[in-house]
């Protein structure tokens, strides 16, 4: 389906893991088994955005872990969509890595994670190695149903309760699967509040072994779209929040100073750029559609601070880790004149909330510059625990604690790229989606950010389109001010501007290898070229399969003319042909 670039030189082989994690040196070994494993207490919402803030709307969440823990604002999914991403988390992988690309059969679902052998290989059982009580409650990912719950049990756990499959998405009609094997229906309840019930339950339960860590996973279905369990079409509704939150919200709008809504001028790439301007009614339904979904969010927020208070009453609060995150993020401010949805590689789909609050966490931090996956945070939740993968994982650990950030060298200071991938069709949701003629939306991607200098967004489409956003304010020209005397002293560009919302393509400037554009064109792809096939340590560390020499760990680096040469003859990104490069060492 998609051609690959095979990179056979510069990746480094893994040494083997340490008993306490897996990229930690050797002399921290016996520190982190003195250390005392903390109680992971794990929140993922469904479909939740970062970039129209949803947790502002959230404020037992803002008083209780914001203002208590640090929040990551470049924190995001490695393939934006449920199934796929929520299985790169399980494995510490990213999306190419588990080969799970959908949310059904014959490319995702349960059936396919169990039949790769990832059930028992994942991060349950990696906890239950390390010696964690581990629990989970609500949506694990799509294809578990009331139909094969018992014959495909979720290994290592002490106790679970599933959202099945077709009930997984009706808000009140909700359907779990129990250890015994009976399915447990719970018609007329709410989803969220008999989720937040088992978790408390779980919390409880776990509390009988206190000489024994607790991983407690909490994975209610708000904000994501309403399905109803008993429609065979499967179409996807607006959100529908519990009664008593239906009346919140009744000013809010979308936000229509973004240039990305619903513009006058077509925007993005391939069907993306043929989408229609969107009529009046429909942007309505689109902002129903928001209010919606920030209704839906209260009854995760009420969640949120009856999980605060158990563990506060349990007398454990300052022992665990809370971590509150989500699977993927969602379009629906009418962006690029888009239905609601969450597949594309723009920063609506892809940026999703991470909030941390426990032992070490520095307390009201906002972290705006490292870059940070669902992958890593597997990565991380493997190393805070002792918990070690039996295969070379992807993940890179995030600094997360006081600790943790003293000790950011040993992995080359904070993480400052993400790669993105996506497979076959787009989805789009609510009432006009079967109205709209879309398109394949696969494609690669690589988010880039490094400091106050470098702020870029890249992607290759299936069509061989491609996409170059650079995100933050800028010189006419695209050179950031500060880098504007050191790459480019002919530049005499002075008129600043941003693209924070996408809007203009750079690569439908001239892409030459001697301008600007092109420069940074080829020092973005073969970043890209690493990532999209990249395992173990080259997913860490691509720069080091570029430079083998390790001269180069930047893209502010690779910028330098003195490489230009050197990038221009690399092979580009591509599908539909094969390529095989060994990229030699370079002077």
């Amino acid at each position: 389906m998609v051609g690959t670039a095979a990179l056979t030189a510069g990746l480094l082989a893994l040494a083997p893991a340490l008993a306490c994690a897996s990229v930690l040196p050797r002399n921290s070994e016996q520190q982190c088994k003195a250390d005392k494993k903390p109680n992971i207490v794990f929140i993922i919402s469904d479909d939740q955005d970062m970039r129209q803030d949803s947790l502002g709307s959230m404020p037992r969440l803002q008083k209780l872990l914001v203002k208590e823990g640090t929040k990551f604002e470049r924190f995001y999914s490695p393939i934006s969509i449920c199934c796929p991403s929520r299985s790169a988390f399980l494995r510490a992988q990213v999306a190419h890595s588990t080969n799970i690309t959908d949310v059904r059969a014959p490319y995702g679902g349960w059936p396919l994670f169990n039949e790769f052998g990832y059930n028992g290989h994942w991060l349950p059982s990696f906890l239950e190695q390390a010696e964690y009580d581990v629990r989970y409650v609500g949506k694990l990912m799509n294809g578990q149903t009331t139909n094969n719950t018992a014959a495909l049990p979720a290994q290592g756990l002490v106790d679970s309760a599933f959202l099945l499959d077709p009930h997984t998405y009706d808000f009140w009609n909700p359907a779990f699967s129990t250890p015994a094997g009976p399915v447990e229906y719970r018609f007329d309840e709410y989803s969220n509040d008999v989720v937040t019930e088992k978790a408390l339950k779980f919390l409880d339960d776990a509390a009988q072994s206190p000489d024994k860590p607790f991983f407690v996973g909490i994975a209610p279905i708000a904000p994501h779209s309403h399905i109803a369990w008993n429609d065979t079409s499967r179409a996807m509704q607006i959100p529908i929040p519990h009664p008593r939150h239906a009346d919140m919200f009744p000013d809010a709008k979308l936000d229509r100073s973004r240039d990305s809504f619903n513009p006058d001028v077509p925007s993005g790439a391939s069907w993306v750029r043929k989408l229609d301007k969107l009529s009046d009614e429909n942007v309505e339904y689109i902002e129903d559609f928001y209010r919606a979904r920030l209704q839906a969010l209260q009854s995760v927020d009420e969640m949120v601070e009856q999980v605060v208070q158990k563990l506060e009453d349990m007398g454990v609060l300052d022992e665990t880790m809370i971590i509150y995150t989500s699977d993927n993020g969602f379009e629906s401010n009418a962006g690029h004149r888009r239905q609601p949805g969450k597949t594309l590689p723009y920063e609506e789909d892809i940026n999703v909330p991470l909030v941390v609050r426990g032992p070490g966490v520095p307390k009201g931090k906002v972290d705006k510059t490292s870059v940070y996956s669902l992958t890593d945070l597997a990565a991380t939740i493997l190393h805070v625990s002792g918990a070690q993968a039996d295969f070379d994982h992807d993940g890179a650990v995030m600094p997360l604690t006081h600790e943790l950030r003293k000790r950011a060298d040993w992995n080359g200071g904070a993480k400052q790229f993400h790669l993105s991938e996506y497979w076959v069709e787009n989805v789009v949701e609510g009432k006009y989606a079967k109205s709209i003629e879309t398109g394949n939306a696969t494609y690669r991607g690589v988010r880039v950010v490094e400091g106050d200098d470098i702020d870029y967004a890249y992607a290759v489409w299936c069509t061989n389109e491609h996409e170059i956003y650079d995100m933050k304010a800028r010189l006419s020209c695209g050179v950031p001010f500060v880098l504007q005397r050191r790459i480019d002293a002919t530049c005499t560009c002075c008129a600043m501007q941003k693209d924070p919302n996408q809007m203009q393509n750079i690569a439908l400037n001239d892409l030459s290898p001697s301008s600007w554009h092109g420069r940074l064109h080829t020092r973005l792809d073969a970043l890209l070229l690493v990532l999209k096939q990249c395992s173990g340590e080259s997913c860490r560390n691509p720069w080091r399969s570029i430079f083998t020499n390790g001269k180069v760990t930047t893209l502010k680096q690779a910028l330098d003319r003195k490489y230009d040469d050197y990038f221009a003859q690399l092979p580009r990104v591509k599908y539909d042909a094969e390529v095989s490069v060994e990229i030699v060492e370079q002077v």
